[in-house]
This record gives C-alpha cells, sequence and structure tokens, in this order.
C-alpha cells in the first residue's frame, strides 16, 4: 500500500513539476528560497535612518570547493580539483568509490554556507565543513541524515577518526561565505567531507528515497558519462521534493521516515 501511495506520488507530482517548470522565466531548478540583504543608505547620530533591502533567490549550493576529500592513496584534495573518476573516502570501513558525476556544481562565484566547526571525542582533533543548510549530514546518535540547518551546538555528527567512526561534537555554527559551490555524486550516495560523513542530497529530507530516486539518475550518466558542469539540480531530485512536499500536504510524515523500511 506504502510502495503504491509513492508511486501515485511519483506520477503526480513528475506532471506538477514539469507544468511549474514550463511556467518558470528564469528555468532555474535549484532555488530552496529567498534571502533578503539590507544596507543603509543614511546615517543620523549613529542611527540608520533609511534602509534598501533586495530579495534575490536563494539556491542550494551543497559543499563549498575548498572542501577536502580523502583520496585512495591517503592525501586530501579539495573539491574544486576533484575530477569524475577519482577514488574517495564515502564511509568508516575505509571504502573508496570514484565520483561519477556532480549532481550540480559552480566554480565561479561566492555563496553561502554554514561553517560547522565540530571536535572528535577521541583525539579532540577540529574540523569544519562548509555545507548548505539544507544538504543532509548524519547524526550520529540517531545515525540518520538531517539537514545541516537542523543541528545545534553541543550535537554529534559522524566523524571519521583514525579509520573509525565516532561521534564529534559541534562546537561553532556560523555562516560564511566560500567561493564555489559542489554536489559530487558516488555510488552509496555517502561520502566523507573534511571528516564528516555526509549524503550527496540536499532539498529532499529523506536520504534512502533521494538515493532510490536518484538510481535512474545513475544508469544515464552509466550510459552517456557524468559532467561537473551542471549547474542545475537533476529534475528527479527536484521531482521528489515536490512529492515529499505533497505527502506531507497529505499528512503522510511517517510515510516519509519510513520508507526505509519498505
Amino acid at each position: 500500500m506504502n510502495v503504491a501511495l509513492i508511486h501515485l506520488f511519483i506520477l503526480v507530482s513528475i506532471k506538477d513539476y514539469e507544468s511549474s517548470r514550463r511556467s518558470s522565466k528564469s528555468g532555474t531548478t535549484n532555488i530552496i528560497g529567498y534571502e533578503s540583504v539590507c544596507t543603509c543608505e543614511s546615517v543620523v547620530s549613529s542611527v540608520c535612518m533609511n534602509y534598501t533591502c533586495t530579495t534575490n533567490q536563494e539556491r542550494a549550493s551543497c559543499f563549498s570547493g575548498s572542501s577536502q576529500l580523502t583520496l585512495h592513496d591517503g592525501k586530501h584534495q579539495s573539491l574544486s580539483n576533484i575530477r569524475i573518476g577519482d577514488q574517495v573516502l564515502v564511509d568508516q570501513h575505509h571504502t573508496f568509490e570514484p565520483i561519477s558525476s556532480f549532481i550540480h556544481s559552480k566554480q565561479d562565484g561566492i555563496f553561502s554556507f554554514l561553517a560547522i566547526q565540530v571536535k572528535s571525542t577521541k583525539s579532540n582533533r577540529t574540523s569544519t565543513i562548509h555545507v548548505s543548510p539544507n544538504h543532509l549530514i548524519f547524526d550520529y546518535d540517531s545515525g540518520k541524515a538531517l539537514f545541516a540547518g537542523k543541528f545545534h551546538i553541543g550535537d554529534r555528527l559522524q566523524f571519521i577518526d583514525e579509520n573509525e567512526l565516532v561521534p564529534a561534537e559541534i562546537i561553532d555554527i556560523r555562516l560564511t561565505k566560500q567561493e564555489g559551490y559542489y554536489a559530487p555524486l558516488t555510488a552509496s550516495g555517502k561520502i566523507v567531507v573534511d571528516g564528516i560523513v555526509a549524503s550527496n542530497y540536499a532539498t529532499v529530507s529523506n536520504h534512502e528515497l533521494a538515493h532510490q530516486v536518484m538510481g535512474l539518475y545513475r544508469w544515464w550518466i552509466d550510459l552517456f558519462g557524468g559532467s561537473k558542469s551542471n549547474e542545475e539540480i537533476p529534475w528527479m531530485l527536484q521531482t521528489m521534493l515536490v512529492i515529499e512536499q505533497i505527502i506531507r500536504w497529505c499528512g503522510g510524515q511517517q510515510l516519509i521516515e519510513s520508507y526505509i523500511s519498505l
């Protein structure tokens, strides 16, 4: 029954998504919200008397170009220099998988990220991941992938310390600007970024559901090859976001959260 419902939602949401995409003037598909920026135009006695505010579309940015991945030879490489085919660490079992493609990426430009600093409970080693608020990273205590923006200081993330999965406590969170954004894709749907275990996916709150749907995308790139020049999120992942919203509107939160057991 649950599977049939999900299939029905997929059919309906694909139709809705394609319709909304045709009606969009810009055709952009990786917008996740809006960001307002205000500047002061005039100051009197240290008090701003006149503001000018602009509202811009906020896009899913995933990881910054400076983010570090671990290569098969043990060296570290920034995401901006990673190439399709490079073998990178994806979990605590010392598993390395090739980068098959990039869900989306943009080399030029300055983008907003959360700078989440953690400290390993094993060695006290610290690390900072630069990630967009809507990207999934793995919580240590629940084992679930949650949006980065849902975490707070004191929460614990899955962290790889000397080839061992250990909890790393969040000691600082702040908003920062970094150059470029990248969303690498691996076969398992996981990747270790700056020592932190992260999902390949953003915008959709269920990692397992996103991974199943992106199987079609992986089949596509197996046939035609991957790319590092996709600025837009694939329509399949965008469709899943619509599906999730429809299910939530229908009171199907439990259906989303229990998908892994289907």
